[in-house]
């Protein structure tokens, strides 16, 4: 459910290993050149080109087993909604998408049918048919509330490409949360996400801002691709190494800002996030969403005089 950037990438993998797979996706035109020309992977890491049948909502077959869902975090519900009464009774569904979404699946389809994942590979939709896969990143699976890694954990990581299981899959996701942070910081300006991070002007905004989104964790925070929760000016220069080694420079929060001109995931991030930076970085990410700020390094430097400005905690 969702064949963009992460979906189509796993999607792809999944069938040229053999695996049986269905996209579905609301982007009619997407949906049409799969079926007509295959879907491409390109970049660095992979050239692909797989044959795969792709369908609109509206076309998804009677009863699905298992399911995918990698759309952005405001199109969730609508996503999920045509599994209902779809899914087996059996059936699992598997969350890789951006923040803390499970709470949406778990409420549509009930907390025994779901699995939680998190997800760091780099990828940008270009075009229908079309993906860039610009890495090969952290990805890990596990069950929602930690513990056992059980029989249909194991099954999904040995189907999904890179997937790693995980006895705590929400330490990842708050890891996640705090790097996406800087993400968010940085897209508000033009510079590609290793200048944001590694520049010094920049760095006490990024290591506040992490720390401002760490101390709402509820579980111990796992490390991954440079990222160490108790190493954060260290961690600026890892995921600024990591990024420079990436096809995929620009997050891709600057690309629904700046490319593909849409609505971005700032609203489900902010219910998932409290602190005065971050609400500072929804302010700004709406003022452009609306036309009233031009993406530019000076919404960057705004943030870093405001987060000097607040006391230390």
């Amino acid at each position: 459910m969702g064949a963009g950037a992460i979906g189509g990438t796993l999607a792809a993998h999944m069938v040229q290993a053999g695996h049986d797979v269905l996209l579905c996706d609301a982007a009619a035109d997407h949906v049409e050149a799969v079926n007509r020309d295959g879907l491409r992977i390109e970049g660095p890491v992979a050239q692909l080109h797989v044959r795969v049948p792709a369908v609109l909502p509206a076309d998804l077959p009677d009863r699905i087993d298992r399911a995918v869902i990698a759309v952005k975090a405001h199109h969730t519900r609508a996503a999920v909604e045509p599994l209902v009464e779809r899914l087996a009774p059996d059936g699992v569904v598997l969350t890789v998408q951006n923040g803390l979404t499970a709470d949406v699946l778990v409420e549509l389809l009930g907390e025994e049918r779901v699995v939680s994942s998190f997800v760091n590979i780099g990828a940008d939709y270009l075009e229908p048919g079309r993906i860039l896969q610009g890495n090969v990143a952290a990805f890990r699976v596990g069950e929602l509330h930690g513990g056992e890694i059980t029989p249909r954990v194991r099954e999904l990581v040995e189907v999904l490409p890179y997937a790693q299981a995980t006895d705590n899959v929400l330490g990842y996701l708050w890891g996640k949360e705090a790097y996406g942070a800087m993400l968010w910081a940085g897209a508000v300006s033009d510079l590609t996400i290793a200048e944001s991070l590694e520049r010094p002007e920049y760095r006490p905004l990024m290591v506040a801002l992490a720390r401002e989104v760490l101390s709402q964790s509820p579980v111990p925070v796992e490390s991954f691709d440079g990222f160490e929760p108790d190493d954060l000016e260290g961690s600026l220069d890892r995921l600024a190494a990591f990024n420079r080694r990436s096809a995929k420079q620009y997050s891709g929060i600057y690309r629904d800002l700046v490319v593909r001109r849409r609505k971005t995931e700032i609203d489900s991030q902010l219910e998932d996030l409290r602190g005065p930076i971050f609400a500072r970085i929804g302010a700004i990410v709406h003022d452009i969403e609306d036309g009233r700020r031009e993406v530019s390094t000076a919404n960057l430097d705004e943030l870093a005089s405001y987060a000097a400005s607040l006391p230390t905690p």
